[in-house]
């Protein structure tokens, strides 16, 4: 065990830049695909909740759809499909567009859950209080539903950060390709690989904790809210 251990003593200055610069780029990978996703994400819901019967179903159909597709599947064929169209881009950027839209399927669904969690009667009080329809979905709506999407959305980008390691496929210099290349330069994979897990770990373990410290926070708000109106 000592033995294992000393091994990154020997290592550390080698490896730590290196490891630290890829964590850099998996961090902004899934912070920008995060960002793609929640716009994507918004205008899915738009669709779903329009009076338009086709966009209600093409934005459903493309939620179940991308929901099925496998991110790997998804990346690889914007990845080796794209250029048949014209349209050549980094591994990197078709990571952020692969990220974006897998995230927006599942962004979508907590988006909608979150507006339909806050009950129609507030909305139309707000209007008849003399809000439009656009402040009444903002000062009224939204920070009710707020409450309800911001735990699982801080999840969401969580699982996002771990599924950018497949953008190493598409030769994204993040992470995992780097913690590859490390493995067969050093012959020392299983050190690489526990050294590139910690570092998840360091970033993703304090997301999940403030997403359920904010979780807690905000389901005794409203469970203290229900009491008193009680």
């Amino acid at each position: 065990m000592i033995a294992f251990f000393a091994i990154y003593g020997d290592y550390a200055a080698e490896w730590l830049p290196r490891l630290v610069l890829a964590a850099r780029v998996t961090a902004t990978l899934s912070l920008l695909g995060f960002v793609l996703a929640l716009v994507l994400g918004a205008v899915l819901v738009a669709a779903q909740r329009t009076h338009v019967a086709a966009l209600r179903r093409a934005a459903a159909a493309f939620v179940q759809f991308v929901r099925a597709v496998p991110l790997l599947a998804l990346l690889l064929a914007l990845y080796f499909g794209l250029p048949s169209f014209g349209l050549t881009l980094p591994g990197y950027w078709v990571g952020v567009l692969g990220l974006g839209i897998q995230g927006a399927a599942y962004v979508a669904e907590v988006l909608r859950g979150g507006l339909d969690a806050v009950h129609r009667g507030q909305r139309e009080a707000a209007l008849a209080a003399g809000l439009t329809p656009l402040a009444a979905f903002r000062f009224v709506v939204l920070p009710q539903a707020m409450r309800v999407m911001l735990p699982p959305l801080l999840n969401a980008y969580v699982s996002l950060l771990k599924d950018s390691s497949l953008c190493a496929l598409i030769a994204t210099d993040e992470l995992m390709l780097t913690a590859r290349a490390m493995a067969s330069e050093y012959f020392l994979p299983l050190h690489v690989f526990v050294l590139v897990g910690l570092f998840y770990f360091a970033i993703a373990f304090p997301l999940s904790m403030c997403s359920r410290l904010l979780a807690r926070r905000l389901g005794r708000g409203r469970r203290t809210l229900g009491t008193n109106q009680g």
